[in-house]
């Protein structure tokens, strides 16, 4: 069956250059954009500390497919001179985006952390996080391999292609180009993957052969290359192209000197900024803005000045911020921008013997009136196909589920209130409130908004509650909407395992039957149709005469029985690899008085007494199992893990 936003290979394949014309059209292309706010918070910390607090900003972010982040690289790491191309990583060449293969002088993606250290192949999102893609020289990416990264010269062999890059058998040292941004690729990696929501933990060591652990060295070489090369102008603009679709940011692109706060044993001195306020929120092009921004520290300020312009630190305008206390405020009308400039703002706190920076950027919306917006339920109608179909339209509503090709939107009308919009890389978390304008199209019978020529982000981050019905409500009333199905069952299909292509499952309740669809690179690909009663929710799609319900994610499928609580988050233990064939290791700091593994029906298969770190589970069947951990104390640790077969 035909995934209804056409996410297949067949359409897919060749989306990379039309997303990349689409976009460009939004005008995005000069926006590195620090928001105002995103980093507040984090004055003054240092070690875990902080690297707890920028993981709590980065984590849980918009996760694509491996396939599908070709896209978002050929956009993010696009030639500046030549949309068509992309710059390889380590070679730092021009190369045609459509050459992806293997060997030779194809196209590869790298994963900067090697994804054999911590064996997480296939495993979303790690595999497919797009701050650790760049698009490389197959050949160059295949030498370089899984090598950990370190200072080799003059001992190491240089490299006869990429000749700014250096090797051993188990190290690699690439050229300046790239050094700084292997390092701060790294230092991401190991603060996004903390060991929480069945990620793994990654960790950076002060050594080399790191392989096959979760770890990758050189430490020491990759805080060196962080303060020799800081992030050039494509390494910004790569970090916001990536935030425009992942909805999360590399901090260290942003701020290189929180690397050596976390592991340099450096801490933060001088003048420290924090609540960095904007007010209105999101002002409209002439409007005044007052910003505000919290500046103390160790020495006395003479002067705060904010600079502004539409260039990143820009000086072109300056006015003094008066002090309150130590909060610091100016008011200010930017001349000459317009709905999709971008405004780059930069507060100079000015010491006796130094100035220290803190920046943010802010892209101007278009004024929409109220009266130009569509509502969803309008575009949808009544009847089987849009009355609009063919129109362009402004819609707005909140973000309720992102697959690769499509996201919907949905406002809180009973009936007819979500709709697909197709085939764009600048998305929403779940719950953000969007704006977007397009052209009504029916594929299929399904609605769809596509040819999307602008989006703005407003935020918010309120998730809309899914309106619960029954198999018998599979109709055009809640198609494109957030449903949910209560005590429902896969009866006869239980036990199947999801693939990692299209395929189609029944569920049936008191009520009657229904279709439930996984589309290519689901999120729930490798996972097993649950025995037993549940409660499944997900988006209400259509293809043709049939109405089919899409899960968004494992959380979407919720069993009613009396197995622990998969949800609930590791609180004292790490487990890994994961998947595991042999063993299952755990990671913890406690004592364990006692472990319980479960299957997902909730039945005990093991139980063992004693301070073991180790789980042997060759003897499992391939699937999803729940781990339960007990401390002396009494305190419990849940991980789900799936046994595969090397």
């Amino acid at each position: 069956m035909i995934f209804k936003t056409r996410q297949t290979s067949s359409t897919s394949k060749h989306m990379h250059k039309w997303l990349f014309i689409l976009l460009t059209l939004f005008a995005f292309t000069k926006s590195h954009a620090q928001p105002v706010g995103y980093y507040n918070n984090v004055e003054g910390k240092s070690g875990d500390e902080l690297k707890t607090i920028l993981n709590e900003l980065i984590d849980n972010h918009v996760d694509f497919s491996y396939s599908f982040t070709k896209n978002i690289i050929n956009y993010a790491d696009a030639d500046p001179n030549n949309p068509d191309n992309v710059i390889l990583f380590y070679l730092q060449e021009s190369r045609d985006a459509s050459q992806y293969g293997t060997g030779g002088d194809n196209i590869n993606r790298e994963h900067v952390w090697a994804k054999s250290h911590g064996t997480f192949s296939g495993i979303r999102p790690m595999d497919s996080d797009a701050h650790n893609l760049h698009p490389a020289d197959a050949s160059v990416n295949e030498d370089r391999g899984n090598k950990d990264f370190d200072n080799i010269q003059p001992k190491g062999s240089q490299h006869p292609e990429a000749i700014y890059c250096y090797f051993t058998d188990s190290t690699w040292e690439p050229g300046p180009a790239t050094k700084g941004q292997v390092a701060r690729t790294l230092f991401y990696m190991a603060t996004r993957y903390e060991g929480t929501n069945e990620e793994m933990d990654l960790e950076l060591a002060r050594y080399n052969n790191t392989y096959p652990k979760p770890l990758h060295g050189n430490l020491d070489a990759l805080l060196e290359w962080n303060r020799q090369y800081p992030p050039s102008e494509l390494e910004r603009r790569r970090n916001e192209r990536i935030y425009e679709s992942q909805q999360n940011r590399n901090p260290f692109v942003d701020h290189p000197e929180f690397a050596d706060f976390i592991w340099g044993e450096k801490t933060p001195t001088g003048i420290q900024f924090s609540n960095f306020q904007m007010t209105p929120q999101f002002p409209k092009p002439g409007e005044a803005i007052n910003l505000a921004i919290t500046a103390e520290g160790e020495s006395n300020i003479n002067e705060l000045q904010l600079t502004w312009g539409a260039s990143y630190q820009s000086s072109d305008n300056q006015a003094t911020m008066q002090a309150n206390g130590s909060t610091y405020s100016a008011e200010f009308a930017p001349a000459g921008m317009q709905a999709g400039d971008w405004l780059h703002l930069t507060a100079r706190a000015v010491t006796a013997d130094s100035t220290y920076l803190w920046t943010a950027s802010y892209r101007y919306p278009e004024t929409t009136p109220l009266e130009t917006i569509t509502s969803i339920p309008d575009v949808q109608g009544t009847g089987d196909q849009s009355p609009q179909t063919g129109q362009t339209v402004t819609i707005a509503g909140r973000v309720t589920a992102n697959f690769d090709y499509a996201f919907y939107l949905q406002t809180n009308e009973e009936t007819h209130a979500g709709i697909n919009v197709y085939n764009t890389l600048y998305r929403g978390q779940v719950g953000d409130s969007l704006i977007v304008r397009g052209t009504i199209d029916e594929y299929n019978q399904l609605t769809e908004l596509l040819d999307v020529e602008y989006i703005y982000n407003f935020g918010n981050n309120e998730a809309i509650t899914p309106k619960t019905i029954t198999t018998a409500d599979f109709s055009e009333a809640y198609e494109g909407m957030l449903v949910s199905v209560h005590g429902a069952s896969f009866f006869r299909e239980a036990g199947q395992t999801i693939p990692n292509e299209e395929a189609s499952f029944t569920i049936t309740d008191a009520d009657g039957a229904a279709t439930v669809y996984f589309s290519n690179d689901s999120r729930l690909a490798g996972e097993t149709l649950p025995n037993g009663y549940l409660n499944i929710t997900g988006i209400l799609s259509q293809y043709k005469d049939t109405y089919q319900l899409i899960p968004r994610n494992k959380s979407d499928i919720d069993l009613l029985t009396n197995a622990p609580d998969l949800k609930q988050p590791t609180s004292f233990a790490e487990i890994y690899p994961n998947p595991a064939s042999n063993y299952l290791y755990i990671k913890t700091k406690r004592q364990i008085k006692e472990l319980k593994l479960y299957n997902l029906n909730g039945q005990l298969i093991r139980s063992q007494t004693g301070n073991k770190k180790q789980l042997q589970v060759t003897d499992l069947a391939p699937g999803v199992y729940l781990l339960e951990l007990r401390s002396n104390n009494d305190q419990l640790s849940r991980h789900k893990f799936i046994r595969t077969v090397e």
